[in-house]
């Protein structure tokens, strides 16, 4: 493929990439999980036992340069999923940005340096 070719491609694909992470509406900057842990009920198991402790799901994020953590609700528990999917995919896609941003870099000095030699061959004033 030639330089133009692949300067456009590349272009193509940084437009698809933003579009994708500008058509999300809400995003929740946190990463969704399952933790265990204790209840406080002196005649649980959970207090006696390890291995016994009670699923929560939960959400892990950092808020003024501490990390929280909150306990979801299981009625809630699909739409946060939802929306921290939403916050990793558009993370994901910003990586992705920034490589292609360097690699539109790398091919535009490709495309310079090869236009400049081509133009030397040509021009005999250069």
């Amino acid at each position: 493929m030639d330089i133009k070719k692949q300067i456009q491609a590349t272009l193509v694909e940084i437009e698809r990439l933003v579009t994708e992470m500008t058509n999300v509406s809400q995003m929740i900057g946190a990463s969704f999980g399952m933790a265990y842990r204790k209840c406080g009920k002196p005649g649980c198991r959970c207090s006696t036992d390890e291995s016994k402790r009670h699923p929560v799901i939960r959400i892990t994020f950092t808020e003024n340069q501490k990390s929280q953590t909150r306990a979801i609700p299981k009625k809630d528990e699909q739409r946060v999923k939802e929306l921290t999917d939403n916050y990793k995919n558009f993370r994901q896609n910003f990586q992705q940005v920034r490589i292609c941003q360097n690699k539109l870099n790398d091919l535009l000095n490709q495309f310079e340096k090869i236009t400049k030699e081509k133009t030397k061959m040509i021009e005999d004033f250069i």
